[in-house]
């Protein structure tokens, strides 16, 4: 039996195609993290279970919905992401067969409707089909993992990732995000920020996103990525200025 567990925060826009292509797991869970709009009406109508939580913690919200599982094997999607049907066969054989007690699935990432393959965008591994009797526990507040007793595959098929939308969506993320991040380096005791230590994290982020991730090598979409990814990054150095 295999539990499909998806974790949202106001993605009504995209929650639809998500469980459509997952509706064919034995069980769908739906976990609203501060809804604001209408996605646990539309998940309604995929699931009876469906619950809101207000949770800081990234591993906290998926550990939460773990417990609700029921399956031998749990699935992780992400609102923004497809499980297309080359996946999902392969899927069903795993779940069958395999002895290997978690997969990691490759990600084919699309930014600004385009699909990209350089750099950290393929093969993108995330581990996200776990079997229930062999996982411990999410761990890490943002970049999440999760930790298992066992071996780890790696899938032949690739999920379908629906990632940086539009300016609004990765403005939106990277402002959340950051809060996250900022507390956590404040709680390392970072060291005090100054102004020449933003202009040495500015300068060595758009080297590491357009040079050592190949962003600027990559065309329009690389170079915008680039610069996103850095403002991003510059954005948390700014909050754990702002909190120290």
């Amino acid at each position: 039996m295999l539990s499909a567990i998806v974790i949202t925060k106001n993605e009504e826009d995209r929650i639809k195609a998500c469980l459509e292509s997952i509706k064919w797991a034995d069980e769908i869970i739906v976990v609203d993290n501060g809804p604001q709009d209408n996605t646990l009406k539309i998940a309604e109508k995929y699931t009876q279970k469906v619950f809101k939580v207000n949770l800081q913690d990234f591993s906290e919200v998926r550990n939460f919905a773990m417990e609700k599982t029921s399956g031998d094997w749990v699935l992780f999607v992400d609102a923004d992401e497809r499980v297309l049907e080359p996946l999902k066969e392969e899927i069903e054989v795993i779940i069958s067969f395999s002895d290997y007690s978690a997969y990691a699935i490759s990600r084919r990432n699309v930014i600004f409707g385009t699909e990209v393959k350089y750099g950290p965008f393929w093969p993108d591994w995330v581990i996200r089909l776990l079997k229930r009797k062999d996982f411990e526990s999410w761990v890490g507040k943002i970049h999440e993992y999760p930790k298992f007793k066992g071996k780890l595959g790696y899938s032949k098929n690739s999920l379908l990732h629906l990632t940086h939308r539009n300016i609004d969506q990765i403005v939106l993320k990277s402002m959340e995000w950051s809060k996250i991040d900022a507390k956590l380096r404040l709680d390392a005791n970072h060291p005090k920020m100054s102004g020449w230590r933003f202009l040495r994290i500015f300068a060595s982020e758009i080297f590491h996103q357009g040079i050592l991730r190949r962003g600027f090598l990559n065309g329009t979409i690389g170079i915008m990525d680039s610069i996103l990814q850095a403002f991003s990054m510059y954005m948390t150095y700014i909050r754990l200025w702002e909190m120290q």
